[in-house]
């Protein structure tokens, strides 16, 4: 109906000048990318370091491009399911389970198939639980907290960091 369509528009334009305050899909994307290539980075190289037993060890970086890939892929799906939601926002839980379904998908390829980099089982599932739960924590908590109060426009822009 007509009221429907007013409201999903009225909602979606709250930010200044009409833009969306929840995030669009390139600034999940900008997001997304930006939290991996620096926090996730920075807490990768510290398990290469640490986990390279005689050389720095690369596969931590390798799950976090899968990551940072599939989750790419993964949000054009998560966009498409938002909008079935009368504020087109996703509820911290969901966020949670969503964490979890991306990172049950990428062990699941590197136990069942491996991919290109790291070989089939090549992760032991405690190491990768350690690892991705850490990146996706960190960037959830600095996306939920400090960077709102870094970035204020941020949230005005669609989540666009660009």
């Amino acid at each position: 109906p007509a009221e429907r369509l007013f409201v999903v528009h009225a909602m979606a334009e709250m930010g200044p000048e009409g833009s969306p305050m929840t995030p669009t899909l390139f600034g999940r994307w900008q997001t997304r990318l930006a939290m991996l290539g620096s926090w996730g980075a920075l807490i990768s190289l510290v398990f290469a370091l640490l986990r390279g037993e005689d050389a720095f060890n690369e596969t931590f970086f390798y799950v976090l491009g899968y990551v940072a890939l599939f989750g790419i892929v993964w949000d054009l799906l998560f966009i498409l399911l938002q909008r079935l939601r009368w504020d087109r926002d996703w509820p911290a839980i969901f966020q949670l389970a969503s964490g979890i379904c991306e990172g049950a998908l990428v062990f699941g390829l590197i136990q069942g198939a491996g991919l290109p980099g790291i070989e089939k089982g090549g992760v032991p599932f405690g190491l990768f639980v350690f690892h991705y739960g850490l990146v996706w924590l960190v960037t959830y908590t600095w996306v939920q907290g400090p960077m709102r109060a870094f970035l204020p426009r941020w949230r005005f822009t669609g989540g666009r960091i660009v």
